[in-house]
């Protein structure tokens, strides 16, 4: 491995300072791996546009280089598209930012010789980082891509890491190399795929992130018996694109977003609930989240005007809610389709309240390995307030 480059040092000392980097292991792993070698383009968004930027490329190679040890996420894969330089294509893959991945491993308390499974290979960058800490012969990583699984393979290898990179679906593990003692999630599930739960030793952890299609969080479960994993939600960022099996849609197996609304003869109602601070508070939208689980919604989309928010599920459910209260204070509210989604904002608006508005943190899963008997709880497991799982 070459010695530190002035950019990954810069970049570990932007971690420490800003307290995502806590452990001294994890500070070394930032300024020894190099992540440039793992990131040899990317794309970045102008004008509505993916611009590619490659390290390769004379006139862009300052650009990338600061660009890669930024503390950002970096797009390194679209769906496909006839042009390479200017794309239209969605996200299929990034490499996280380092204040998620610092996080992340943070949380996974790591220590030397741990058998470790990551989901979602990527670019490899990860994997590099686990492997700086417990050894690369105990890091096995899965990626549903042949083609980022083989970069991502010779780029460890560039560095001279070669921990097991296996091409498959994410979501059913690696059980011929299980037990594992940790495992890393860096693709959002909306529930704990039973497998994960199977293939970790006593007293294994994991760190995933929990989503749905409003909000989610980072999760930590210990293996609480031989097939049940619980734990917290973290209060830390992390919002990585879905779990899936197919190579040619960036979204959740089965999702699709192109319903038609019938809007032509809505609910009509007004709403004391000022949706503009709602729609912002993260700890309302998880909640929200919650109380919509299983269903696929879109919500709190702003008009071009600001006049008012909008929200749909591919239920073809809709709302839109007006932004400027009349004088009693209340505001215009319309809804149609299957279900009535404001009426769900408006009581989980209410029990927010009344719950003393909790909080990320005081939300936790147990999950059991059978999927249907999975939850969220508030404050502990026997608590009062459940939701089932899937988000």
């Amino acid at each position: 491995m070459t010695m530190p480059s002035t950019s990954a040092l810069e970049l570990a000392d932007a971690l420490v300072t800003g307290g995502a980097v806590r452990s001294t292991w994890l500070r070394r792993a930032f300024e020894e791996i190099p992540r440039h070698v793992f990131v040899p383009r990317f794309f970045r968004s102008e004008a509505g546009c993916e611009v590619l930027i490659d390290g390769d490329s004379a006139e862009q190679h300052d650009e990338w280089l600061r660009g890669v040890y930024t503390d950002e996420a970096l797009t390194v894969q679209l769906t496909s598209t006839h042009d390479e330089t200017i794309a239209v294509g969605r996200p299929t893959s990034s490499s996280s930012a380092p204040t998620v991945m610092a996080g992340m491993l943070e949380a996974l308390d790591l220590e030397p010789g741990h058998r470790v499974l990551e989901i979602g290979t990527g670019t490899g960058y990860n994997a590099a980082l686990l492997s700086h800490r417990v050894g690369a012969a105990n890091v096995v990583t899965i990626e549903l891509d042949r083609g980022l699984a083989g970069a991502a393979s010779r780029a460890l290898a560039e560095i001279g890491l070669h921990p097991s990179v296996q091409v498959g679906d994410g979501n059913v593990g690696v059980p011929e190399s299980a037990p594992f003692d940790r495992i890393i999630a860096t693709a959002s599930v909306d529930h704990v795929p039973p497998a994960w739960i199977t293939q970790l030793a006593p007293g294994g952890a994991i760190v995933a992130d929990l989503r749905g299609s409003l909000s989610g969080s980072l999760v930590w479960l210990i293996a609480a018996a031989a097939d049940v994993a619980e734990g917290r939600f973290l209060d830390l960022p992390g919002a990585f694109m879905p779990m899936r099996t197919r190579l040619d849609s960036p979204l959740r197996d089965g999702e699709t977003w192109h319903q038609v609304l019938d809007q032509r003869n809505p609910q009509r109602a007004t709403t004391p609930v000022n949706a503009a601070p709602a729609a912002d508070c993260p700890s309302l939208r998880f909640l929200l989240q919650l109380h919509l689980a299983g269903r696929r919604v879109r919500g709190f989309l702003r008009s071009p005007g600001n006049t008012e928010l909008s929200g749909h599920a591919t239920d073809a459910s809709w709302f839109t809610v007006g932004l400027r209260a009349d004088d009693d204070g209340l505001f215009p509210v319309a809804q149609g389709g299957l279900g009535r989604l404001w009426d769900t904002v408006e009581a989980c608006w209410a029990l927010w309240h009344r719950l003393g508005q909790p909080g990320i943190e005081r939300f936790g899963v147990t999950a059991p390995d059978v999927a249907d008997l999975q939850y969220v709880w508030l404050d502990h497991p026997d608590s009062g307030y459940r939701w089932p799982l899937p988000l």
